[in-house]
């Protein structure tokens, strides 16, 4: 880079004379004496702090991104005339010119959302201590003091951890992914290996789909020191380093945002020393078919390193193995996965290869024990074969089967285990608690609630959902009731007893919502949360009480509206919430776990075998009083349904939602219910009179509803239930 007289006076301050009419090679060679004294006299941090009092702005985020043009053009001018500390100040600017893109476009952020003003707090209290600084330096007149360099570093840290933050909270940096496929190539692997979209990290989530998965980064200032060990892990591409990083943790100790966090720190907002690039990520969810079972996971992770990956896509595509998605876990891995990558690498040399980080995000999400198994056939792989260049993080709850069985690998230095649980979070929920519940920070009740918490993020979470909906006055109330005495933290005992304390809460908000029902009320109230627990899928509050109360008794207006449905989500809104669509769901997982276990739950607790009954009875009950001849009111056989417009309409009218729901989910509910010891079972009957009086009926509003092909697997589903109940019936 040339500097020039200009630039030189704006850097030194100093003005470099220039004769005019001066002869080109006069000019040049003052020029060249000019540029010779800069190299000598010019310093990195000190030309930073002379040039900050130019720059002061009232709005700190214009202060800062002013601050962005100036590191460029001293560290341009400079070159390579700074230490490793003004290496890492200079980092940071170029970073935060990443911001400056970003926000010249207003679509990309709401300067009211939390991590705007966040960011904002942060640059404005860091911004001041520089401020201070530079005039301390002036007074001063330290040319280059290491302890002022090292305070200026370490303010530039804060700044640029707070623009981590924020890009990971807005996703406004997304522009920096590159993808290294063609489009045609790109749409040709997608249709193949048939990906999941929604459980990319990346993937635009609606506004429905934001309630039912929550995906956020972790609160500003929290989970600091996991999120070094991980990054620095992922980071360290030497062959002694370890290939798989598995963290385990309890249900709701934040292992989902760290996951998060890290997904979008590799692939978005990234930093200039990170040797390691996202190269594929899976977020299993219990939410969406997709996303809760295994088929996908290793598919969709092929895919999105094919995008990172040219040569690693080439190969994929030679293989031609896209049947095996079909198979299981271990298939998928070798063929799709190891073999491609293990051919990639004998096209790229050791200095062109770069290193990939996999992570796959909630196992235990996965229906089943099959996120358990997935684990186990990646670690049989990565235990098999060489995979240099490829680093697997993994999520889940702790499998002590799993852990003893890694535990006997020779080649150690392949996997690292980290519990979650261990790990310090007590600071984390204190910063968490105290940006959510102000009002108590400094407070005894904040320090309660922190004991309470355990180092169980879902827990604090619950509490503060739980308090939310009363006022400030009323919330100190509501606690003691909650926080009725010391508790012990689960770090003092077994791992298997961590979750008493989330127990312990959700009883309480549980009696807070029923302790003052008398018997008939507490059992429909009951039947009621228990039916939103156990559907098929998720569904509304009308739903529900169709599902519950038999329509015919008009003698009770309980049992024709939702307003009983509706209040008992009021009640337990700290655990249950409806999406745009009117849809119920819990919160985590953790609470159908509590409310399914009967060791864990006795008063409330649902016996999900025998209500699984209850709603195969249910569904029947609503199909046989409402399914019926031309139930879409098709006026001529010889329309075409494509050629009738108002179909759609008149389907939407005449299968209302709870007609809908029984017709498509009988059949699962059929399947997992619990015997009887009544002889004849009272399903079989209502099954056989069903079959014989509505069959047709059924068939024609399934073919309305656009689900047709679900009939014979159903049907499959009833044949076989009635063979074993046949058998035992002659079998006692």
């Amino acid at each position: 880079m040339t500097v020039t007289t200009s630039s030189a006076q704006e850097l030194t301050g100093k003005p470099v004379e220039a004769t005019v009419g001066s002869s080109p090679a006069a000019t040049s060679s003052r020029q060249s004496a000019a540029k010779d004294a800069l190299k000598v006299t010019l310093n990195f941090t000190q030309t930073l702090m002379k040039k900050l009092p130019e720059i002061v702005d009232g709005n700190p985020v214009k202060m800062a991104l002013g601050l962005v043009k100036v590191i460029i053009q001293i560290k341009d001018a400079v070159k390579d005339n700074m230490d490793a500390i003004e290496r890492r100040i200079a980092s940071t600017g170029a970073q935060l010119a990443i911001v400056e893109k970003a926000l010249a476009d207003p679509r990309t952020y709401d300067e009211g959302n939390q991590w705007m003003k966040q960011f904002k707090t942060t640059l404005e209290h860091e911004i001041n201590k520089l401020l201070r600084l530079s005039e301390e330096w002036m007074i001063r007149k330290v040319a280059d003091h290491e302890k002022e360099k090292g305070e200026i570093a370490e303010i530039f840290e804060r700044v640029n951890e707070a623009r981590v933050q924020f890009e990971l909270g807005t996703g406004i940096a997304v522009f920096k992914i590159v993808n290294a496929l063609q489009n045609d190539l790109r749409r040709s692997l997608g249709k193949d290996l048939q990906v999941s979209r929604i459980a990319d990290h990346k993937y635009h989530l609606r506004a429905q789909e934001q309630e039912k998965l929550r995906r956020e980064v972790c609160v500003p200032g929290t989970r600091v020191r996991i999120l070094k060990n991980i990054v620095k892990w992922a980071n360290n591409t030497s062959p002694q380093s370890q290939s798989i990083y598995w963290l385990f943790g309890p249900a709701g100790s934040g292992k989902s945002s760290i996951t998060y966090t890290i997904a979008r720190r590799f692939e978005i907002t990234g930093d200039v020393d990170d040797t390691t690039t996202l190269g594929g990520n899976f977020f299993c969810s219990r939410q969406f078919d997709e996303a809760r079972g295994v088929k996908y996971i290793v598919r969709t992770i092929a895919y999105h390193l094919a995008l990172k990956c040219k040569e690693f896509a080439d190969c994929l595509q030679r293989c031609e193995t896209f049947d095996v998605i079909h198979e299981g876990p271990h298939t998928q891995l070798t063929q799709l996965l190891v073999r491609p990558w293990v051919e990639s690498q004998s096209v790229l040399t050791s200095s062109t290869s770069p290193c990939y980080l996999i992570v796959i995000d909630a196992l235990d999400e996965v229906e089943g024990h099959s996120g358990s198994e997935f684990l186990r056939a990646l670690l049989d792989v990565i235990n098999e074969y060489d995979m240099a260049g490829l680093k697997f993080f993994v999520t889940s709850r702790s499998d002590p089967d799993l852990v003893d069985y890694v535990e006997g690998f020779e080649r150690k230095q392949l996997y690292r285990l980290q519990d979650v649980e261990k790990e310090e979070v007590k600071a984390d929920i204190r910063t968490y608690l105290e940006a959510n519940l102000p009002r108590f920070k400094g407070q005894s009740e904040l320090a309660r609630i922190l004991e309470f918490a355990g180092g169980l993020f879902i827990c604090a979470a619950t509490i503060v959902r739980h308090l939310t909906r009363y006022k400030p006055v009323e919330q100190k109330r509501i606690l003691s009731r909650i926080l009725p005495g010391s508790v012990a933290s689960p770090y003092s005992q077994q791992p298997s007893k961590a979750t008493l304390l989330l127990d312990t809460l959700y009883l309480q908000i549980l009696s807070d919502a029923f302790w003052d029902l008398e018997n008939n009320e507490l059992s429909t109230r009951l039947q009621i949360l228990h039916t939103a627990l156990c559907t098929a899928e998720p569904v509304s509050a009308s739903t529900v009480t169709k599902l519950v109360c038999d329509d015919s008794d008009q003698t009770d207006l309980m049992f024709s509206s939702t307003e009983v449905a509706e209040d008992v989500l009021m009640q337990l809104h700290a655990v249950l919430y409806l999406d745009n669509q009117g849809n119920i769901f819990s919160y985590h997982k953790s609470f159908s776990d509590f409310i399914f276990d009967q060791h864990r739950l006795k008063e409330y607790w649902c016996n999900s075998g025998v209500h699984h009954r209850a709603l195969t009875q249910s569904c029947f009950r609503v199909m046989n009083s409402g399914l019926r001849f031309n139930i879409a009111d098709i006026p001529s056989s010889f329309i075409l349904d494509t050629d009738d417009k108002e179909l759609p309409g008149r389907v939407k009218q005449n299968i209302p939602p709870a007609l809908s729901y029984s017709s498509r989910n009988w059949g699962h509910h059929l399947s997992v219910m619990s015997s009887t010891t009544s002889s004849p079972d009272p399903v079989s009957e209502i099954l056989a009179n069903f079959l014989q009086l509505h069959a047709l009926f059924w068939i024609e509003a399934m073919n309305l509803l656009k689900v047709s092909g679900q009939c014979d697997p159903m049907l499959q589903v009833a044949k076989k239930w009635a063979t074993n109940v046949s058998f035992v019936s002659q079998n006692p």
